[in-house]
């Protein structure tokens, strides 16, 4: 058996001497090497006895959507390859055949052939049978499939045994006679292509059979053979279960492994479509697979910077629009990390996302030079948008009220910081958001009190920028005003000078405390207070019918 090193799939290949694959941003080369290993030693495993040692394996891969499947399976197959004979087949982008055996054995033929130092091929006769229907069939079949009479067709199919004495003396039961030409031809080409079917599956079987043998003795080669299928869940429901079918009945060659690659309860929901929602689709589909390995779903952070433009938030590319973000980063993938702590606190899915990444980056796009915008507060407003919609309405135009009783039976206001955070999980609302201070923003103002943090980085608790900063927005819960402006010698400080006080005057506070204050005074030194929810509700607006629809 090939010795199977740990993968290491940590720096993107080298096309064009080979197929280009970026980093492994998700950790899963370590899955692969796992999996590898457990085939390896299911399909053949030379210290079982001699006629155990080959056998026939079926793993399901499980992961949801945009969790890199198809990532995974091609990366996998390639290294694997190396010592093993290795098919891979996107099942989705072959779904317009009729019959699932075609694609995988033209599949198995096509890419075995240029791994073999032997033949690899099977009778004409023996892939014809599975082809088109004859064509006495078709032509029965432009009456429509509706205007046959099935009964008549199962008298055809089956013998005079099978029916009752008091059947056959029914006088007004036809007779072969009686059938239209075009049901005997229907029944007739049926008997026969089943058959047909039948004889052609066996020598294709061992025909297989052969190739699995012939490659344990090929030099550079180890058994089994891996065929991994993918994309089956994007497939046409009849044509997914097809290909199950197919594999289980056909293929269950001693010395093939299948790896089958689908977000399982999407596929479930496709066989419920053909089955009915009352069906077991969950223990159907156990039939068809030995086992199940079901990829974690990855670290929103990681998830994002594979699946998303990070060149938007990149500090070259906003230096060259005129446009300003905050929370500032120092790289796209604080950036992308920042939001996905929101995202993680409402607890979106991942298609989710990925489409509320895909919006702000939309917005960023569009933000004419010289405008700003808080990524953070947009993040939040889509999130709310997508899980409460109602709720959005009433925050974006500034209705928000919710009350409750005391134990007095008075009745109070909630706030909308309590609320939201009512329904983020505390954890979530401890987590940190990470800014810096851009020395090149305020280094040409020598008194400027940022100055004093510059090429810093600082962080806030989540609760609080939604307590202090998108609160304040859309309902004035605590204010960027500042209720006591105080008094220096005789005028009113403005918002500006009371920002900057209260920054002076933190050196001894918190981490949080600190953050806090450089954040408001930021906030109103570079007018972040001055984007009102109207042009909030425009950016979300007209952005969120902007929908990811998958990787082409």
């Amino acid at each position: 058996m090939h010795d199977i090193k740990e993968f290491n799939w940590s720096k993107a290949t080298n096309p064009p001497l080979e197929e280009y694959f970026p980093a492994d941003k998700l950790d899963r080369a370590r899955y692969a090497t796992f999996l590898s290993r457990l085939l390896a030693q299911e399909g053949f495993d030379e210290s079982r006895p001699d006629k155990e040692k080959k056998k026939n394996y079926v793993l399901n891969l499980n992961a949801e959507w945009g969790a890199g499947k198809t990532y995974f399976l091609k990366r996998w197959s390639q290294e694997l390859i190396v010592g093993y004979p290795v098919v891979y087949i996107d099942a989705w982008q072959q779904d317009y055949s009729d019959d699932p055996f075609l694609t995988v054995i033209a599949g198995i033929i096509k890419q075995l052939q240029l791994q073999a130092k032997f033949n690899i091929t099977i009778p004409k006769s023996a892939v014809s049978m599975f082809k088109a229907v004859a064509p006495a069939i078709a032509q029965g079949l432009t009456k429509k499939i509706s205007g046959i009479d099935l009964e008549e067709l199962h008298t055809l199919l089956f013998s005079d045994e099978e029916i009752e004495d008091d059947q056959k003396q029914n006088s007004n039961k036809l007779t072969g006679s009686d059938f239209s030409p075009v049901v005997k031809a229907l029944a007739q080409n049926l008997i026969k292509d089943h058959e047909a079917k039948n004889k052609s599956i066996e020598v294709i079987k061992s025909k297989l059979d052969d190739w699995v043998s012939k490659f344990e003795k090929q030099e550079g080669k180890s058994l089994p053979i891996f065929i991994f299928i993918d994309e089956l869940d994007r497939c046409r429901p009849s044509y997914a279960v097809e290909m199950l079918e197919t594999i289980k009945h056909i293929f269950d060659v001693k010395g093939i492994v299948f790896v089958v690659a689908t977000d399982t309860e999407q596929l479930q929901h496709t066989i419920k479509s053909i089955y009915g929602e009352g069906f077991d689709a969950k223990v159907y589909l156990g039939r068809f697979f030995n086992s199940r390995y079901s990829l974690k779903r990855p670290a929103l952070k990681d998830f994002l910077s594979v699946h998303s433009d990070t060149t938007k938030f990149e500090t070259a590319y906003l230096e060259s629009k005129k446009i300003e973000l905050l929370p500032r980063t120092e790289n796209p993938e604080t950036a992308l990390a920042n939001i996905s702590v929101v995202l993680d606190a409402f607890q979106v899915s991942a298609r989710t996302a990925i489409q509320i990444t895909e919006r702000i980056t939309a917005i960023i796009v569009n933000l004419p030079s010289g405008k700003k915008i808080d990524v953070l507060v947009l993040t939040v407003l889509f999130c709310i948008y997508e899980k409460d919609h109602s709720l959005y309405e009433e925050i974006i135009s500034g209705r928000f009220k919710r009350t409750k009783l005391t134990q007095k039976s008075d009745t109070q206001n909630i706030k909308l910081s309590d609320y939201l955070s009512e329904e983020i999980l505390p954890v979530d609302l401890e987590r940190d958001v990470i800014f810096f201070i851009d020395s090149k923003l305020y280094s040409k103002e020598p008194n400027c009190i940022i100055n004093r943090y510059k090429d810093t980085k600082k962080v806030i608790k989540l609760k609080h920028y939604i307590e202090y900063f998108f609160c304040q927005i859309f309902v004035v819960e605590t204010s960027l005003v500042f209720a006591g402006f105080g008094n220096t010698q005789g005028r009113k400080l403005t918002e500006l000078d009371q920002a900057e006080k209260e920054l002076r005057e933190c050196n001894d506070s918190t981490q949080y405390e600190v953050a806090k204050s450089l954040i408001r005074y930021i906030y109103v030194k570079d007018a972040y207070n001055k984007i009102t929810k109207e042009q909030y509700r425009d950016f979300i607006e007209l952005s969120s019918p902007l929908d990811y629809m998958g990787d082409s």
